[in-house]
């Protein structure tokens, strides 16, 4: 008994000693009010509840800079949109230690000599890259539309039943077309692997996805059985070796695969770091299900986007062309729609969830945009919540309400203010942007070209706002849609340049 009363006793005072020691903290002079929450997970049961809602509560009440905890992390947070440039610009706020994080406790790797890797490898998703990449994706992106409308590589319809119209979720579709064309235009086409394939990995991915937040804070993954379960067949890839032959493999994979087997790291790094990249498309993948949702939600959306569409089309044909050849399109001609540029930008203000965070390398004095400066201590986080600004009724009216063309030609004020960045969708250091936007306007494109789609009657989703801290919010639920190929449509192909 005298035993048990001791273990207990010093259990106690250990557990005393490791709260006081890496969890509780006295705010220093001119640190940021620290938001009072429980013992043990500080404030994460209110960011997770509706971290939009609980971070404006706080800057109602501790102003626009203030500092959370999520269990044993410490997360300072920039709430004024226009010191968006001060944060990306200070060099004390690093986010290579993020992603280390990120790698360790989300995927199991660490990566080797990480920044030259990552500066190197991002120039293959960019310039000439660019454009051999979107041919590439182009093409799986038409393998998969006709093996959902059941065409074959003629253009011939070899199944008839009906009407021809196909029924399937939303989701599901989405993942059959563009979640299939981005899987292979990654990893190439290899040998049939009933493991290794698009659905597969979509499925799992899904699964995994949903206990990011909690891996990435450091939970282990074994607290979690359903995400284990998925990482364990996320993980059954083919060697690096035979990566390396698979025909198609993007310029990315083959660079990052050679880069880390020359630094001597293990298959399972390799693995991990496949995930890794694979993550950042399933973002394009989860992006380009809404908005084909607010383009059928939404006639006016619809029919905007048609007709901007048809006039791309229009204008690049020549006369006397032939309907039945396709028309080369090029990236300057996409970068040239307003309305199709519009509704994804407003796609991602009501739909992203990410968060831009940086590492505290060393005490630092930040001064905000309006000349405030406030200290953020070594070994913290400094956090902007972009959907927090997204949601603000001051820069963008009626916030709740998605509207096709709130992006064009317009200027958002916050505090009399314009605002050099109202939206913080991406990264300031993610290097795909360009070519993730460029993926997603492409399928949105032929989709709304080729297909008849419409959603059934009575048919609604939402974002499923637990996932906040998710780079795209998932939906509540998928939704039924019904689709055929159109009888008469000009079919699209990328192209390089226009020939003079």
């Amino acid at each position: 008994m005298v035993a048990v009363t001791v273990y207990l006793a010093a259990t106690v005072v250990g557990l005393t000693f490791a709260y006081f020691k890496y969890i509780h903290r006295r705010r220093r002079p001119n640190e940021p009010e620290i938001v009072p929450g429980n013992l043990i997970w500080g404030n994460g049961a209110d960011f997770a509840e509706h971290a939009v809602n609980f971070l404006h509560r706080c800057q109602k009440k501790f102003g626009d800079i203030f500092t959370i905890r999520l269990l044993n992390q410490y997360l300072t947070m920039v709430m004024d949109p226009h010191s968006y440039e001060n944060l990306a610009r200070e060099k004390a706020f690093d986010f290579d230690p993020i992603q280390r994080q990120v790698n360790h406790n989300v995927f199991n790797f660490e990566l080797v000599d990480a920044r030259k890797m990552l500066s190197e490898a991002g120039k293959k998703v960019n310039g000439r890259f660019l454009t051999t990449g979107m041919k590439n994706f182009s093409d799986n992106l038409k393998n998969a539309f006709q093996k959902v409308t059941n065409i074959d590589v003629n253009g011939n319809i070899y199944k008839t039943e009906g009407d021809n119209w196909g029924q399937d979720g939303l989701r599901d579709l989405t993942s059959k077309t563009l979640f299939s064309a981005l899987f292979y235009t990654i990893f190439g086409q290899g040998e049939a692997n009933e493991e290794f394939e698009p659905q597969v990995f979509y499925k799992n991915f899904d699964n995994f996805h949903k206990y990011f937040n909690y891996l990435w804070l450091g939970l282990p993954v074994k607290m979690f059985p359903k995400a284990l379960t998925a990482l364990n067949v996320l993980s059954k890839q083919p060697s690096s070796e035979e990566m390396l032959k698979r025909p198609g493999v993007s310029e990315y994979i083959k660079f990052s695969t050679e880069f880390m087997k020359a630094n001597n790291q293990t298959e399972q790094d390799i693995v991990g770091h496949n995930l890794v990249f694979l993550h950042v498309n399933y973002n394009t993948f989860r992006l380009s299900f809404w908005l084909l949702y607010h383009i059928l939600e939404d006639k006016k959306t619809f029919v905007a986007l048609q007709q901007e569409v048809n006039d791309l089309i229009e204008s690049q044909s020549a006369p006397g062309d032939d309907n039945g050849s396709p028309l080369g399109i090029t990236i300057e001609e996409f970068d040239k729609l307003p309305i199709l540029d519009s509704i994804i930008k407003e796609t991602l203000r009501v739909t992203s969830g990410v968060f831009m965070v940086r590492y505290i390398s060393k005490d630092t004095e930040f001064e905000m945009d309006n000349g405030q400066k406030v200290s953020v201590r070594e070994g913290d986080r400094v956090a902007m919540y972009p959907p927090a600004i997204h949601k603000d009724p001051e820069i963008f009216e009626d916030p709740e309400v998605f509207k096709h063309d709130r992006f064009v030609d317009a200027k958002f004020y916050k505090n009399g203010k314009e605002l050099k960045n109202p939206l913080v969708a991406f990264g300031s250091l993610c290097p795909g942007k360009k070519y993730s936007l460029l993926q997603t306007k492409w399928f949105l494109v032929n989709l709304v070209n080729s297909f008849d789609i419409a959603l059934l009657e009575g048919q609604s989703t939402q974002c499923d706002v637990n996932y906040y801290g998710h780079e795209i919010l998932p939906p509540t639920h998928d939704v039924q849609v019904q689709y055929r190929l159109k009888e008469k449509f000009r079919e699209l192909e990328f192209i390089a340049r226009r020939q003079c």
